[in-house]
């Protein structure tokens, strides 16, 4: 039996994906590339952004034309949220799992008919994380662990509370236990991530933090380094910060959403901060770790966002040390209250908005770079670069450095070197090996 696997969306995704493999792996399946031929084809969603239920669409439409007698699996978001759309989009038959139901969808694979199969049940009702194990994700040198799911916030514009269900974590002896696995497979960097990770712990019978879970993890594999995907502003503790300046194998590296620097688009998108809020974490932070990366995401053309509110954003940008930007534009996303509010934005202002805050981060991102030359770090390499060649590695804080080594054709995967940054430009950062 061949089995291909294909991820839209975020890192939980990419993790659950890495779970399903292994569990077709361990009933004798053989995992192919999506672009092979396969018996099973199962494709995880997304549905954050009315673009990624369009890809999802897209890929199944794709894989539904082109393997006609192949079972086909849609699973995730979208599915939860858009199931009678997939159906009505994707010709012939395909299988539906929803989230709720994803912890047994290798069991509904060997199991199901050609025909139309739906499992789609309540996901809010879910009150445990489903029981993924991961050996280690095909093809990776860092690890995602996803230590909970869910999430309780619902901000005005997302529709994840409503696929994903309640916050749910995973109890610190399974992800003690889960890592394990990952330092006998070789990992040498573990990403801890979830879809609300400062909530974790919450809704555990022996309630803890995640402060708590990192003091317990980062002490326990000290020859492992450690990251967190994101977390929230307020989430960002005081005693989380002093904590992770006196560890050495948690990486500095932080990820923390802004989504606007207008308070009355942070009130209308029920987030709960302001931007002098988010200001003076930021400043505290790097003053505690001025080597520190940190990223954000930022949301524009949220319904009633105006030019002042905009340039608020990026004037907020601007003056902090932020050191890259995702930005995203707005999506109404049905269900949500975002998407029955007026004063929506055009669909070329979006695009305006977003091309303006891209190119802001690129210039924080470089200049960051830029601060780093001549200083050596110890990078994890990773793999090589398709258009250069040169082997790539991803510094603690967070810079992927591209390594000369002067015609050197020895395999540097998940190596981890030290490396002296000699120069930035062109938005990539380079180096040799440091000394």
């Amino acid at each position: 039996m061949r089995v291909a696997l294909y991820t839209l969306g975020c890192k939980v995704n990419q993790f659950e994906t890495a779970a399903l493999a292994e569990g077709f792996i361990s009933k004798g399946a053989d995992i192919v590339h999506y672009t092979q031929e396969a018996d099973i084809y199962v494709v995880n969603t997304c549905t954050v952004t009315s673009r990624a239920a369009y890809q999802s669409r897209q890929i199944l439409r794709r894989i539904r034309r082109s393997r006609k007698k192949a079972r086909i699996i849609a699973t995730g978001c979208y599915v939860q949220m858009g199931a009678q759309e997939i159906l009505d989009a994707v010709p012939g038959q395909v299988c539906l799992v929803g989230n709720d139901q994803k912890p047994h969808l290798v069991d509904f694979a060997f199991e199901l008919e050609d025909g139309l199969e739906f499992y789609v049940g309540n996901i809010s009702r879910v009150a445990t994380i489903a029981p993924f194990t991961v050996r280690r994700q095909l093809g990776r040198t860092r690890a995602f662990v996803r230590i909970q799911d869910g999430c309780n916030s619902f901000c005005t514009y997302c529709i994840v509370p409503y696929a994903r269900g309640r916050s749910r974590s995973l109890v610190p002896e399974l992800v003690e236990k889960q890592i394990e696995i990952m330092v006998r497979e070789g990992i040498k960097e573990v990403v801890f991530t979830g879809i609300h990770i400062g909530m974790y712990g919450e809704d555990l019978l022996e309630k803890t933090s995640l402060v708590d879970l990192l003091k317990r993890i980062c002490s326990a594999f000290p020859q492992l380094r450690f990251r967190l995907s994101s977390i929230e502003p307020s989430e960002l503790t005081p005693d989380m910060i002093s904590w992770a300046m006196s560890t050495p194998n948690f990486c500095p590296h932080w990820h923390i959403s802004l989504q606007s620097g207008s308070d009355k688009i942070l009130k209308l998108m029920n987030r709960h901060y302001t931007s002098s809020y988010y200001r003076n974490l930021i400043m505290e932070l790097k003053t505690a770790m001025p080597e520190a990366a940190i990223g954000t995401d930022v949301l524009v053309g949220f319904p009633g966002e105006d030019g002042p509110a905009f340039e608020k954003t990026m004037e907020l940008i601007s003056e902090l040390p932020i050191t890259y930007v995702h930005a995203f534009p707005f999506s109404p996303r049905p269900g949500t209250v975002a998407a029955a509010m007026t004063n929506m934005v055009t669909k070329k202002e979006k695009a305006n908005r977003g091309r303006a805050v891209r190119d802001l981060g690129n210039e924080k991102k470089q200049a960051f770079y830029r601060l780093n030359v001549e200083k050596i770090f110890e990078c994890l390499m990773e793999n090589q670069d398709k258009e250069t060649g040169l082997w790539k590695g991803l510094t603690p804080n967070y810079i992927p450095v591209l390594l000369d080594t002067e015609g050197d054709r020895t395999d540097l995967k998940n190596q981890i070197l030290p490396i002296r940054i000699t120069k930035a430009e062109k938005g990539m950062a380079f180096g040799t090996l440091g000394v």
